[in-house]
């Protein structure tokens, strides 16, 4: 059983995440649905418990552009390394800190190209918590069920006012930073069993206008996955992840093409390679959208090993 509550740490319901912010849009920064909280875990570690992951992201969009007939063309790479502590029974801490790559481009109507930017840095850290109000285990079922709640924020880190070279400030969407707080709140639920598992969430999550009066549109977010464990060092897990965005706001006017929905499926496995060590890949396909003007969103890949363990 160890094995699998390491597992269920690791598991996500999405996304991103890490990432894992849902700004809408236009060349948004973060694409990505699911659980805003992914690495903090998914069911109360023993106290004293410390998680070490380090994730490779990947995503890309295509948005309409400021110039009629043109789009934003944005790849994004992010590594993030996230730190999760178990102080007492109950309530798991996290902090991820993100280095950003951010590449983008405009696309005339011939289908030419040409580049806009191409920034990287740190980007918005995040942190976050997760207290399990309920956790209940029936040993003759071999059943683990827990309910909770969780609460984190992205903080304003990355640099947001970056310029060209004929000293015009960088797209907004360009910027390795937002300049604002992200806060979200949710509630999280999860039936673990000996060779299946299910979990599923929800979250809202609220943005700040940053210093250039520009606000990313509040979100919900949701989840709802299944997870197969045929053995102590494999898993196979699908989700269904979900977005609904706001349109972003520029000193309060709405920006066009941005904000809308988004539903996406996740498949992931997980594979044990050294005791209390897991290398995992992730992929958050949208299989379905309803996005406000002229968007287009890629799948957000991700690849990373999580170790976790008691601390000294």
């Amino acid at each position: 059983m160890a094995h699998r509550r390491r597992l269920a740490l690791l598991a996500p319901a999405a996304a991103a995440l890490l990432a894992l912010a849902p700004r809408p849009a236009r060349a948004c920064s973060v694409c990505g649905c699911g659980d805003p909280l992914v690495a903090v875990g998914q069911v109360a570690g023993p106290a004293g418990q410390v998680g070490l992951e380090l994730d490779f992201q990947w995503l890309s969009q295509k948005a309409g552009g400021e110039v009629p007939g043109t789009l934003d063309l944005l790849d994004q790479y992010s590594l993030l390394l996230t730190v999760s502590y178990t102080p007492v029974d109950r309530l798991n801490l996290v902090v991820t800190l993100p280095w950003t790559w951010k590449d983008m481009r405009m696309q005339m109507p011939d289908g030419m190209t040409m580049p806009s930017s191409n920034l990287n840095g740190f980007g918005d850290m995040q942190l976050g918590m997760r207290w399990f109000v309920w956790d209940d285990v029936d040993v003759g079922a071999r059943a683990h069920q827990s309910l909770s709640i969780s609460a984190s924020t992205f903080a304003p880190t990355g640099r947001n006012d970056a310029v060209d070279a004929g000293g015009v400030r960088v797209d907004e969407h360009g910027q390795v930073g937002t300049g604002a707080w992200g806060p979200s709140l949710g509630l999280f639920y999860r039936y673990q069993g000996d060779l299946w598992s299910t979990y599923a969430g929800a979250w809202g999550l609220y943005r700040t206008t940053n210093a250039h009066g520009y606000r990313y549109g509040a979100a919900v977010l949701w989840t709802a996955a299944a997870q197969w464990q045929p053995n102590d060092w494999l898993a196979i897990a699908l989700s269904l992840d979900g977005r609904w965005a706001a349109a972003d706001t520029q000193d309060g006017a709405t920006v066009e093409s941005t904000g809308g929905l988004v539903l996406a499926a996740v498949p992931a496995v997980y594979a044990q390679v050294f005791p209390a060590g897991w290398l995992f890949v992730k992929a958050q396909v949208p299989v379905a959208t309803s996005l406000y003007g002229e968007q287009s969103i890629g799948p957000v890949v991700t690849a990373g090993i999580r170790y976790e363990g008691l601390a000294f």
